[in-house]
């Protein structure tokens, strides 16, 4: 396939206020033929820009609850013009080369129904391959029909029974490109979504051989399982990262985004905490003074005394 032809996919776009985004993403999406974004509310020049960067782009508008639930209303009602659909964040650049890598599997995908994909993030202007466990992979290409979204902590999981393909080439993820007073407060949110699915992974079965499973995905999601039931959490996380993965090696860049990290992760310690000081059950107080028991059991009535007189 020539790197200059038009892929039969249709690319469909999660945006708010990405004014600052949204221009550069779909220059990378060029040789996409069909793209649909999704957008929930807005306030910015986001889809004055989109429109203005590509005439042909098709623009819906759908409150946001959770990506799960965006994902799925973007696959019923987009109408996508072709059965391969690529999701795409709007801080997120495609490449040529994982695009030829795409064009080149879909002309024979076999009997899969999906690919993976990972991110090269970058901060403060380096890619932190180690600090960001490189490849952490998401499913966003999907055949329509074989694979749909439910939400897990801030983001989603993909639900099929189907086969699924994992792509060597990554793209670009500029998480940061909105400042860090923006990160800090998205994170904030996820905190809060993320203590919920701690508590969840504390129920489920750990299968201790999916730590060691072939399937990275098999093997992220087991480590999570773990590390939802183990005591110092974001300890334990910010050593795995910085020193196991070898965060140190991305520099100073990769120090500070570890910290940051870090300063996440005992967020969601503290809102767990602060759930659990709330549901605990509430001491009983004290009987009355005016009520004791006597060695027999049985309710007697206090005893009346005069003033103390000193000796």
């Amino acid at each position: 396939m020539s790197t200059k032809a038009k892929l039969p996919i249709t690319a469909i776009v999660l945006t708010r206020d990405e004014e600052i985004n949204i221009e550069h993403c779909l220059r990378c999406l060029a040789r996409v033929d069909d793209i649909a974004i999704v957008d929930s509310g807005s306030t910015d020049a986001t889809l004055d820009l989109a429109r203005a960067a590509r005439s042909d782009v098709r623009l819906f508008s759908h409150p946001f609850h959770d990506f799960g639930d965006q994902r799925n209303w973007a696959l019923e009602h987009t109408k996508p013009k072709h059965d391969w659909i690529l999701f795409v964040d709007a801080d997120e650049r495609c490449t040529d080369a994982l695009l030829d890598e795409i064009g080149t599997w879909l002309e024979r995908p076999g009997d899969k129904v999906g690919g993976f994909i990972a991110g090269r993030n970058y901060f403060l202007g380096r890619w932190l391959k180690h600090a960001t466990l490189y490849p952490s992979y998401q499913l966003r290409l999907l055949k329509r029909g074989e694979v749909t979204f439910r939400k897990s902590g801030h983001g989603q999981q993909e639900v099929t029974d189907g086969a699924l393909h994992y792509f060597k080439e990554s793209w670009r993820h500029e998480a940061l490109s909105k400042g860090l007073e923006q990160w800090i407060e998205r994170h904030n949110r996820y905190s809060s979504e993320e203590a919920e699915l701690i508590l969840q992974l504390r129920g489920e079965t750990l299968a201790w051989s999916d730590l060691l499973a072939k399937d990275p995905i098999a093997r992220r999601r087991s480590l999570k399982r773990l590390a939802a039931k183990l005591p110092g959490r974001p300890w334990l996380r910010f050593l795995y990262t910085y020193v196991w993965r070898r965060g140190f090696l991305d520099g100073r860049p990769g120090l500070i985004y570890c910290l940051l990290r870090l300063a996440h992760d005992v967020q969601i310690m503290a809102k767990l905490e602060e759930q659990r000081s709330v549901t605990a059950p509430v001491a009983q107080s004290p009987r009355p003074d005016s009520e004791t028991r006597g060695s027999t059991g049985l309710t007697e009535k206090p005893r009346e005394t005069g003033p103390v007189q000193a000796p």
